[in-house]
């Protein structure tokens, strides 16, 4: 199946520019893999991989290529989960630091000192650790430890990989970033407020990609088990359609979802979409 954008471009850019959510609403796009943009009263882009990912042969292994150049794109915050290139792409990031310098990066521990080689100031640089909230003006930030492809810390106790509760006004997003399903992710997570938005990856895991140096995530009925465990009003499934040889049908998530719970409600927006969000005002 082609790939293509929905938007892309100028005219994506401009709409994540001139579009404002309400007192209710946020705003998100869809930029690939976990890669996605946040409007409330700032804008925030969570995983943005907008360069090319060539293998070890110099072939480029997106399905489709990038929406538009990293030096366009304007940020508030960029978080990125963990360090691999198709999560924390350092000549994206390098990029966006150029088109605005006021932009905030906000990345796992371990992953600081990439961000510093490249020649990010370290002013401009914030290291999340699980369990340590972080308050910026209009996003306050709460990470857990993802397991990917187990919970670890560094020798000297920074986090490699993270999951990011993230609260805009009154929205809360839970994103997962990459990982498995562990006892101490769950009881972590339980211990959240139910999100809005719940970004998780539905791609799975096997030998051969394992063999491959491809490490997986939660599979499909363990990230739709988990959405109905943790009340999320809205599911968006990641991680699926971007790399070569690690792709998953999303419709059958959404199939799963559905015969779980009915009533479950979820997203599949297109690429380069828009969509609004509007907060239930009774939900807590």
């Amino acid at each position: 199946m082609e790939r293509k954008w929905y938007k892309q471009g100028d005219a994506l850019l401009q709409e994540i520019k001139e579009l404002t959510p309400g007192d209710d609403e946020l705003i998100f796009w869809y930029i690939g893999q976990c890669g996605y943009v946040y409007k409330k009263e700032v804008t925030v882009y969570i995983d943005p991989v907008l360069n090319g990912l060539e293998d070890a042969d110099g072939n480029d292994m997106r399905y489709y290529p990038a929406p538009y150049a990293p030096d366009r794109a304007a940020a508030d915050y960029v978080l990125c989960t963990h360090g691999h290139r198709d999560h924390l792409a350092i000549e994206t990031l390098t990029g966006m630091a150029k088109a605005n310098s006021n932009t905030k990066f906000i990345v796992p521990g371990d992953c600081v000192g990439a961000l510093l080689q490249a020649g990010i100031d370290s002013s401009r640089v914030v290291e999340a650790s699980a369990k340590k909230e972080i308050n910026l003006p209009g996003l306050n930030i709460y990470p857990v430890q993802a397991a990917h492809p187990v919970h670890q810390k560094t020798p000297d106790g920074k986090d490699t990989a993270l999951c990011y509760q993230l609260t805009l006004g009154n929205i809360r997003i839970l994103h997962l970033g990459d990982t498995y399903l562990t006892g101490q992710l769950l009881e972590d997570l339980h211990s959240l407020a139910s999100p809005d938005l719940f970004f998780a990856p539905i791609n799975g895991g096997d030998y051969f990609r394992t063999a491959r140096n491809c490490i997986g995530n939660l599979n499909m009925p363990e990230t739709a088990t988990l959405a109905l465990m943790l009340g999320a009003a809205v599911t968006i499934p990641t991680h699926y359609d971007m790399v070569k040889g690690n792709i998953v049908d999303p419709l059958d998530f959404v199939r799963i979802l559905r015969e779980m719970d009915s009533a479950a409600r979820w997203q599949l927006p297109a690429l380069g979409e828009g969509v609004v969000y509007r907060r239930v005002k009774n939900m807590e």
